[in-house]
């Protein structure tokens, strides 16, 4: 008899130990893939002088104004400016002057720190970027090349992880009008690799789909967020 109460005792712990696992919450331990969509974001947008930034300014220095026979060096600091959602504060040099009559480059690279409402970020950047489109009859400067940004990012969304991570981006026939030299279209294509704090290693890839007045489309290994370009939030 004591031995059957025994056994059904064991058997109510084992049901009860079950139940309990069951109902708490399931961790994941690598980065989610909102964490690296907001770590994109952010690598892009201009609120945190990102890859945008340096196509306009690419763009701009390719005028008249900024004409150049030969490349040229330029080393200088940035920061935020005061009340921005974005501070940063960044080292930065540019190389630049034109390829061809029709082609312009700027290769860039930076590094600093950042803090957005999604992520602080301790990182680098470079990349180089290829402006065409300068003396044809074209209604638009078409920018192509890649951009790359590496770093470490304590994140404030998802699983809030501390990440070691690598944005690797190509750009496609970004279009900048050349009335107003505003951006109104362009593709991304985006990489996110690199570990969290837990020791998990992921990689997510996808699509930037750039609509214009800076807002953007960003699909993630499957999933899809609105972007915004200016402040680096997702939605």
């Amino acid at each position: 008899m004591k031995k059957t109460q025994l056994i059904s005792i064991l058997l109510l712990a084992v049901v009860a130990f079950s139940s309990c696992k069951k109902n708490d919450p399931e961790t994941v331990a690598d980065a989610t893939t909102e964490e690296a969509a907001a770590i994109v974001a952010t690598s892009f947008c201009t609120g945190s002088a990102g890859t945008m930034t340096q196509m306009e300014d690419a763009v701009g220095l390719a005028q008249p104004s900024g004409y150049k026979s030969m490349l040229a060096d330029s080393s200088f600091t940035i920061a935020s400016p005061t009340g921005a959602i974005i501070t940063y504060q960044y080292a930065v040099n540019y190389s630049f002057g034109f390829l061809t009559p029709n082609t312009y480059q700027l290769a860039y690279n930076s590094s600093g720190n950042y803090a957005s409402p999604n992520s602080v970020g301790e990182i680098s950047s470079s990349g180089t970027l290829i402006i065409s489109g300068l003396i044809d009859n074209s209604t638009s400067y078409t920018c192509n090349g890649n951009a790359g940004r590496n770093g470490t990012f304590t994140m404030k969304i998802g699983n809030q992880n501390s990440i070691t991570a690598t944005v690797t981006t190509t750009i496609t026939d970004f279009k900048f009008n050349k009335n107003t030299g505003i951006c109104e279209s362009g593709t991304a294509s985006v990489v996110v690799s690199g570990s969290s704090s837990t020791g998990k290693t992921f990689t997510f890839s996808g699509t930037l789909v750039y609509e214009g007045n800076y807002v953007g489309s960003l699909t993630l290994s499957g999933k899809t967020y609105n972007v915004n370009i200016k402040t680096g939030t997702i939605g």
